[in-house]
């Protein structure tokens, strides 16, 4: 199959449904056994497992993207011109152009080449078969950027998954997570300042989407009182070193359980 090249200029869509994404994926990325993938992956395995840095890592990714693409049910109950079924694409794109580049020894080269091996088991397979002639390369900068908003993501949905019942687990989730938003949030204002914004016009609509989502949340956690908004790190206080350390050192109780993360802030910002 010819390795097309992803257009840079709709590459972003399927961030409008992120949050459901995510929330499938993870539930594909907890699973090591799917009976419809078991016999299609280990094949995989044994006949493209060279390509990546450990052999079972290709049968784990086979396996997790079988699952995923059974339970994004967009691919299968929409037209394939319907802009759910595009964004859901364009998502599943998006996560096996990630999962192969982080998996295999050299990644670039052979990725349409793995992603087709995997394939391959599916096609006219009688336990499951899969239609998808799907796999574009998405450019090594624009991965980059959309690794950064997904990760941005990932840690607001933990966010706001937070039920407030368990005080002192919640302010370890508070911290842990709003403090990884900063790391990437960092990254991703730099690639948004005034010198490169019109270089990446729609990676800096989708982060101010983002922003406005992490704002509200910031309110609801305001709500809380300051017991709790304390630990919440806001996007606009990223960067600085003091207001994290307050953040971390505000309370005696649970003192202890949180210099692990002050450590890994200190060393992050060290390596930006």
């Amino acid at each position: 199959m010819e390795c097309k090249q992803i257009p840079k200029d709709k590459s972003y869509e399927f961030f409008e449904n992120i949050e459901k994404y995510i929330e499938i994926a993870n539930s594909a990325e907890s699973t090591t056994d799917f009976r419809k993938a078991n016999s299609g992956c280990n094949s995989f395995m044994e006949s493209s497992g060279s390509y990546f840095k450990d052999k079972e890592k290709a049968k784990t990714i086979c396996v997790q993207f079988i699952k995923l693409y059974d339970s994004l049910t967009d691919l299968t109950s929409n037209l394939q011109t319907d802009s759910n079924y595009i964004k859901c694409k364009k998502f599943l794109i998006y996560w096996i152009n990630f999962k192969l580049r982080e998996g295999m020894k050299n990644e670039v080269d052979s990725i349409c080449r793995v992603y087709d091996a995997i394939e391959s088991q599916f096609t006219n397979n009688i336990d499951y078969e899969i239609h998808m002639d799907l796999i574009e390369n998405i450019n090594k900068d624009v991965l980059y950027k959309m690794n950064i908003l997904y990760r941005l993501y990932l840690n607001y949905v933990k966010l706001k998954a937070i039920d407030y019942k368990n005080e002192e687990e919640n302010k370890r989730q508070l911290l842990t997570h709003s403090t990884a938003c900063c790391t990437h949030y960092i990254k991703a204002s730099y690639i948004c300042n005034d010198d490169n914004k019109d270089k990446n016009p729609e990676f800096c609509e989708k982060l101010e989407a983002f922003k406005s989502k992490y704002d509200d949340l910031e309110r609801k956690v305001d709500d809380k009182g300051t017991d709790f908004s304390d630990y919440f790190i806001k996007l606009s206080e990223c960067g600085n070193n003091k207001i994290i350390t307050t953040a971390v050192t505000g309370s005696i109780i649970g003192l202890i359980p949180l210099f692990g993360v002050l450590y890994k802030v200190n060393e992050l910002n060290i390596k930006l």
